[in-house]
């Protein structure tokens, strides 16, 4: 090989060694880049989506009771904005490992203001504008306004669904619950907290994980708010929950179940509801702002109707069993009244004589319980007549 050959291909060398330290040298910086990226920023970022013209209106007409008074209102919602939304990301997505506080961004996606939006705003003014007219006071608004999220009908097939880990399920952002005219909780949750927050009050969301089940939190005064959290508890799932009462919920489907007026002792046996209690709660999605402070009442109102609720029930669970015991003594009482019966037509006179000390004894025995039971059941039911008037102004 001549020498000008060998000086061309060590110079060759050297060019391909300096190209690979080169590639080498970016490809290190883009993987920093992108660590770096990983460890400010978790979440994986949406692509930007532009905002839809609004396309194909529709009105949605709206109507509700609050405090025995009818409302309505109107609405003119887009099939273009209600795609655009039942399109949006409802996926939690991220790099690496997940974040601790992933539930907050993710609550955020579904709770963010779009600036192109005003429906919420809109929404929010009719609310305020039907409350000014009729005269409410600020507390009686927010009322007005859980009382409109909680008319729009709970989507139960949807709900039982969600209760089997359907993956096709996903949380419903606030338009798609108005266009579409139901939702179950979390999208119901989701546009209370939407509307309340738009109107300046403080707002937070309370999951209960292992109960598949969220609520509104509205601030209010600290000494009375749920879990000593600051905020009083809002169910939306159905009409004539109050702000501040944490329900049982239906292991069916989710949807708080409201307290019904009660039946006598003696009254035909009422089923009972299957219900769940809520257990560990975590709040999500804090917001400062303005406090609603119609809770006293609701909480010494639910404090009677508690006390009451206890002592109806120790006294069933005294009363039954006597009811049992009474039934046997009197069963025994016919039965022997009936065999006495026949002695007497049998002309067995010595028989009958000799069971009437024992009749007579059942009957005293019998007549002494009764009275004391009698008793018991008077108290109970009174019991229940005051709790029952309680459930009438409560849930007026």
């Amino acid at each position: 090989m001549n020498q000008t050959l060998k000086s061309f291909l060590k110079f060759l060398g050297l060019l391909l060694v300096v190209a690979f330290l080169g590639w080498y040298i970016g490809f290190l910086t883009q993987v920093s880049d992108i660590q770096t990226l990983n460890k400010t920023n978790n979440q994986a970022s949406a692509p930007v989506r532009m905002f839809p013209e609004p396309q194909d209106p529709k009105t949605v007409d709206f109507k509700w009771e609050y405090q025995k008074r009818p409302y309505d209102l109107k609405l003119t919602l887009y099939k273009s904005v209600y795609d655009f939304y039942s399109t949006s990301p409802k996926d939690y997505t991220y790099y690496e490992t997940l974040p601790p506080n992933w539930e907050e961004d993710y609550y955020g996606m579904f709770l963010k203001v779009n600036p192109q939006d005003k429906t919420i705003p809109d929404l929010a003014d009719q609310l305020k504008s039907l409350g000014a007219r009729n005269r409410l006071s600020p507390d009686k608004i927010v009322e007005l306004t859980t009382a409109f999220v909680q008319s729009i009908p709970y989507d139960d097939q949807r709900a039982r669904k969600i209760e089997q880990n359907s993956p096709e399920e996903k949380p419903n952002y606030p338009y798609e619950l108005l266009y579409q005219q139901k939702g179950v909780c979390s999208d119901k949750t989701f546009l209370l907290y939407s509307l309340l927050r738009q109107m300046g009050y403080g707002t937070a969301l309370f999951e209960y994980k292992q109960e598949k089940h969220i609520a509104v939190g509205i601030k209010c005064p600290a000494e009375d708010s749920t879990y000593n959290s600051g905020y009083c508890y809002t169910e939306t799932t159905q009409p004539g929950h109050k702000i501040g009462v944490v329900p049982d919920i239906s292991p069916d489907t989710n949807i708080g179940i409201v307290k019904k007026e009660l039946g006598t002792f003696d009254s035909t046996a009422q089923q009972q509801e299957n219900t769940l209690k809520l257990g560990q709660v975590a709040i999500y999605q804090k917001t400062d702002g303005e406090s609603y402070n119609g809770i006293v009442q609701t909480i010494k109102t639910q404090a009677q109707m508690d006390t009451l609720e206890k002592d109806i029930a120790d006294l069933k669970q005294a009363l039954t069993p006597q009811k049992d015991e009474l039934d046997g003594e009197k069963k025994a009482i016919d039965d022997l009244s009936t065999k006495m019966s026949d002695l007497k037509k049998s002309k067995d006179i010595a028989g009958y004589n000799s069971l009437v000390p024992q009749y007579n004894n059942l009957v005293t025995a019998y007549k002494q319980k009764a009275g004391a039971y009698n008793q018991k059941v008077n108290t109970y039911n009174q019991k229940v007549a005051q709790y029952n008037q309680l459930i009438k102004q409560f849930y007026q």
